[in-house]
């Protein structure tokens, strides 16, 4: 039993690194558009320090549970190019090859189903994000898939990746909510409004 719960608990840990150093990377790459809607993240304020720091952290995840965190870096590699596939990349490759070479990686590291596990939870987690900021999003331009496509679709396909998840990993799926939950919490703790927005029927809110 304490072994069960210590390797739950290194699993544990290991999300939150990874997810840690997955959420600074993103809010790094979306800070203008968190700025258009009065949000200055941690990533805006550590700036290019957001880099090393993040390596660290993804690190600190890997030498907890190397297959784990490659799984869950990989697929929100994969994931993150979703909403723009056929956009041409640094590399001058389009996304959708970028996002199947992520793919075909993870499989050939940790196996299909870490990494089907890894992109469904991630999937998941976007496309939740994409529905609880579609308001906000919708104001500072960023047309993400709740925007394009629905609420009632998007909420579809998150119940979609939330069985595909459930169905090849429930005890990570479970871990991973727990770990989302703690880095949302931290996130709107280090996050400085920039701003107050009028509401005409609630009034003044943050």
């Amino acid at each position: 039993m304490s072994g069960g719960w210590h390797d739950w608990l290194l699993s544990l840990a290991c999300l939150l690194f990874t997810g840690a150093a997955v959420k600074l990377m993103d809010d790094y790459l979306d800070a203008e558009y968190d700025i258009c809607r009065g949000q200055r993240t941690m990533a805006s304020k550590l700036g290019r320090a957001t880099l090393p720091y993040s390596l660290v952290l993804a690190l600190l995840g890997a030498y907890l549970s190397l297959h784990e965190a490659v799984a869950l870096f990989l697929a929100s590699y994969a994931v993150g190019m979703l909403s723009a596939w056929r956009e041409r990349l640094p590399t001058r490759m389009p996304a959708y090859l970028e996002m199947a070479a992520a793919v075909g990686l993870s499989y050939l590291l940790v196996g299909w189903r870490l990494t089907l596990w890894g992109v469904a939870m991630m999937a998941l987690v976007d496309w939740l994000d994409d529905v609880i900021d579609m308001a906000g999003d919708t104001v500072s331009g960023q047309r993400n898939l709740a925007v394009r496509v629905g609420v009632v679709e998007t909420s579809l396909l998150c119940l979609a990746a939330l069985l595909v998840a459930v169905l090849t990993n429930a005890s990570l799926t479970v871990l991973a909510f727990l770990a989302v939950t703690v880095l949302t919490i931290l996130s709107d703790l280090t996050t400085t409004r920039l701003w107050r927005t009028f509401d005409p029927e609630g009034g003044i809110k943050l």
